[in-house]
Formats: C-alpha cells, structure tokens, sequence
C-alpha cells in the first residue's frame, strides 16, 4: 500500500498537499544543517535543532500570524 503524505498549513489548518488543476506554492520554514567545510574533525559542543520540527504555510499572511502568536499557543 502506497504512503500519503498530507502537508496542512500549520497556521490555519489548509491542506496544502496538492491543488486542483492549477500550480501554487506553499512556504515552509525547515530545519536545514550547515555542512563542515574543513578538512579532519570538527569541534562540536552541543547543538540543537532550530526548531522542533518543519512547519509548512498557505502564504505570507498565515507565517506572519503564527510567528507574531505567543509561543503557547503553538
């Protein structure tokens, strides 16, 4: 059995996996590593993931709403 994977807009709720008959966009907002550049090892502390998870949005007006909300209520 195949996987489906639903992609729903972290703000208002929209699912934005696919549309009807026409192209969009979505944004997301990613956890991406930087990749070492040098050479041998690399001195690592402790690091962390910016954010707990990747979070995916309708538009401009649906990120600018969930990152001005009070942390709480993500």
């Amino acid at each position: 059995m195949p996987r489906e994977v639903k992609v729903t807009c972290d703000q208002c709720g929209r699912d934005i996996t696919s549309t009807g008959n026409c192209e969009d966009w979505r944004l997301a907002l990613v956890n991406e590593r930087i990749p070492h550049y040098g050479r041998g090892t690399s001195t690592l502390m402790s690091i962390q993931r910016c954010l707990d998870k990747d979070y995916y949005f309708c538009g401009f007006m649906c990120l600018k709403t969930w990152v001005e909300a009070p942390m709480e209520r993500r």
